[in-house]
């Protein structure tokens, strides 16, 4: 059995979770990234029956903005407060990464969205995520 699962979740992704630190001064609340864990998954690019490259946009005004969503499946649960990046092929090599940055640095998702996969019985056997390019692409700081 784990031979199979193997074989569908060829991928592996590192999983970030949001922690929340409040200034003892000000009050202020302070979102932090702290690595989690490393997961076995299966990521695609999200086809869209609309005209062009399917999800991935380039929005030019008074603020560049680049979207970008992709498909994500899992064996374990992944929150909405986590961020996945480093998401590499079984050789290792990273599919999605910042051509803009100077080491093409890996691209920083966020889970805008979370679904069970069962079997008929109703067992959980993994999870759908959908994930979309965070603005921020800097984790850990």
């Amino acid at each position: 059995m784990i031979d199979l699962v193997n074989s569908i979740l060829s991928m592996k992704a590192d999983v970030y979770t949001q922690q929340d630190e409040q200034d003892p001064d000000t009050g202020a609340l302070k979102k932090t990234w702290a690595y989690n864990s490393t997961v076995s998954c299966f990521a695609k690019g999200s086809i869209s029956s609309t005209s062009g490259r399917g999800t991935d946009k380039q929005k030019y005004s008074t603020k560049f903005k680049d979207t970008e969503a992709i498909q994500i499946r899992v064996d374990k649960f992944i929150s909405h407060r986590d961020k996945i990046t480093n998401i590499r092929n079984a050789n290792g090599e990273v599919v999605w990464f910042e051509l803009n940055y100077p080491t093409n640095t890996p691209t920083v998702f966020e889970i805008v969205g979370n679904t069970p996969i069962t079997d008929p019985f109703g067992n959980i056997l993994g999870y759908n995520l959908m994930a979309a390019r965070s603005e921020n692409q800097t984790i850990g700081d």
